[in-house]
């Protein structure tokens, strides 16, 4: 038995030293994007949060963005149509073509964050999933809270170690929105710089996140799905 994880939004943080960004700078990488149409952003908007790329919503609550802060890009794909390999392509190309711009040789840290969902087979609820399987109480134990609850979840962080230089954050929850499924997400961070000729081992941390998440943590789940 394996799951087949739906994944609902794809994020990256580049980080980079402190410059200043520049709108006009910014605005020519807008114009380069453009000439791609599978990198491209069609609105360009400059805020007092960043300067933002963004693309129209697909559907109610969809984000397809690029935002420039003076110390990162944040890249987000939320509730869209978007697979691994598509943001693993965005993510390197936009990257490398901003810091280019901006003028920033390498990138100092990066932080990646997959959220998925699963639905278990054996148990319809998630909250009775989580609180009577991961947990392994039963509802006399919740009883004596003397009140149902909504959602509940647990957190996980797993230091880096050995060869091993990234840190994940997880976490495991009910999701409000479809009571029947679990939500996962899980946060990588890497912390070893990356010069703008190495663009690409941006899309390798990626993978990296997202394979922990649809392997070993969906493992972990299953083995608590049972008749």
């Amino acid at each position: 038995m394996t799951y087949d994880p739906r994944t609902i939004a794809f994020l990256a943080e580049v980080l980079y030293p402190p410059t200043q960004v520049v709108p006009d700078v910014v605005q020519g990488i807008h114009n380069s994007l453009f000439q791609q149409p599978e990198l491209g952003y069609q609105s360009f908007q400059v805020a007092q949060d960043g300067i933002h790329l963004t693309n129209m919503p697909e559907t109610p609550g969809s984000v397809s963005s690029v935002t420039f802060l003076p110390d990162r890009l944040i890249l987000r794909e939320e509730l869209r149509a978007t697979t691994l390999d598509d943001f693993a392509t965005r993510l390197v190309n936009v990257a490398g073509i901003s810091l280019e711009a901006l003028q920033i040789p390498v990138s100092i840290a990066q932080q990646f964050v997959i959220r998925s969902l699963v639905t278990p087979r054996h148990v319809r609820d998630s909250r009775e999933f989580l609180s009577q399987r991961l947990m392994s109480g039963s509802m006399d134990h919740w009883g004596k809270f003397d009140r149902p609850f909504e959602s509940l979840g647990f957190r996980y962080t797993f230091p880096q170690h050995d060869d091993r230089p990234e840190l994940f954050n997880l976490r495991i929850e009910t999701w409000n929105q479809d009571p029947r499924s679990v939500w996962i997400e899980n946060v990588g961070s890497f912390t070893q710089p990356v010069p703008i000729a190495e663009m690409p081992q941006l899309g390798a941390h990626l993978i990296s996140t997202y394979q922990f998440l649809t392997g070993p943590v969906c493992e972990f789940i299953q083995e608590f799905d049972t008749p």
